[in-house]
């Protein structure tokens, strides 16, 4: 089911215990989502803070209330000698500056003079989810990302004794992927649309 059926309203389901979460986003996945069917990447960062929050205390069969401890956000950053290197270090400044966030940062680097790639930003998120498993800070990990590749991830968290909820767009996650985590919300394009600041 759509995002819109489990955060129609926001409340606090009574006589209900805390779980404590921890949100991990592939940065570059959730950007190229929002490009892709809103135009642009300025995103509403306290809204999506909150929206977290909601989508756990609304899902159906979920029996606790959440407790968010923090969001972690993937992504890379051009070297310093790029000419976007200064609007990007502002662009991660001001997600840094909303609550609960924290902003993780890998390298892009240029293979033989063509396009960049991102280095090193999936095990950073690989060590955060693995090692706060391990270290009891968090009881259920929400992951907003969509590549296959993380799969092995998902399922080490599990074997940590976490539990796992999915947020992606279903048409292009991998079944494999989907098939991995203990609950899944899929966002529509028009939920990462609302994600978005007005373009004016």
């Amino acid at each position: 089911m759509e995002l819109e059926k489990f955060i129609d309203k926001f409340a606090i389901k009574p006589n209900m215990p805390f779980e404590r979460v921890v949100v991990f986003i592939d940065g570059a996945y959730l950007r190229i989502r929002c490009k892709e069917f809103g135009g642009h990447d300025n995103i509403k960062w306290s809204k999506l803070s909150w929206t977290f929050i909601r989508m756990f205390n609304t899902y159906r069969t979920n029996p606790f209330n959440a407790n968010l401890i923090r969001i972690y956000f993937y992504d890379a950053i051009v070297p310093e000698t790029d000419p976007d290197y200064k609007t990007q270090v502002k662009y991660f400044q001001r997600i840094r500056g909303n609550y609960a966030f924290t902003v993780r940062l890998g390298t892009l680097k240029k293979s033989y003079g063509k396009r960049y790639r991102q280095k090193g930003v999936d095990i950073l998120m690989a060590i955060d989810a693995l090692t706060k498993a391990y270290q009891n800070q968090y009881d259920t990990g929400m992951f907003l990302l969509g590549d296959a590749d993380f799969k092995p991830l998902i399922d080490a968290v599990k074997n940590a004794g976490k539990k796992t909820l999915g947020i992606y767009y279903k048409p292009t996650c991998p079944q494999d992927l989907s098939d991995s985590f203990d609950w899944r919300i899929w966002l529509s394009k028009e939920n990462f649309k609302a994600f978005l600041e007005d373009k004016s």
